[in-house]
């Protein structure tokens, strides 16, 4: 949506779920207490001390959602870009190009350690050894 922060998007979001959880809770409440009190013949009780029930459960829904995500944003302000990033892509564990080189002639550990690695695969059996 063009034009709609992203606080404002949470807003409609969360209210439209605590609308919806109030309808629900409110059906809940009112069954359950049919299905438990209420005997054929009897008038129907009042909805309205349902109805409160359903919106107070709405309510009570809508500001721990609402306050869940300004917990959020101020998270998002007060973390540094340097935190974020992983450890390895940090600069203070960044190698220097230098230190990798080796006395060696300027081959690197890696490039040494694969020719030892192709070493051991060429002294090794290919095929298995008939009895």
């Amino acid at each position: 949506m063009k034009g709609v922060d992203e606080k404002e998007q949470r807003l409609i979001e969360y209210s439209i779920e605590a609308v919806v959880i109030a309808w629900l809770a409110y059906l809940f409440f009112y069954q359950n207490y049919l299905l438990h009190s209420w005997h054929r013949g009897l008038p129907l009780p009042s909805k309205l001390p349902f109805l409160v029930a359903g919106i107070v459960v709405a309510a009570l829904f809508f500001w721990y959602e609402w306050t869940r995500f300004e917990r959020e944003l101020e998270g998002r302000k007060k973390v540094p870009l340097k935190s974020v990033l992983p450890v390895a892509l940090r600069e203070e564990n960044l190698p220097d190009s230098d230190s990798n080189e080796t006395e060696n002639g300027g081959e690197t550990a890696d490039d040494s350690e694969r020719e030892e690695q192709e070493g051991v695969r060429a002294s090794a059996p290919e095929s298995p050894q008939e009895p």
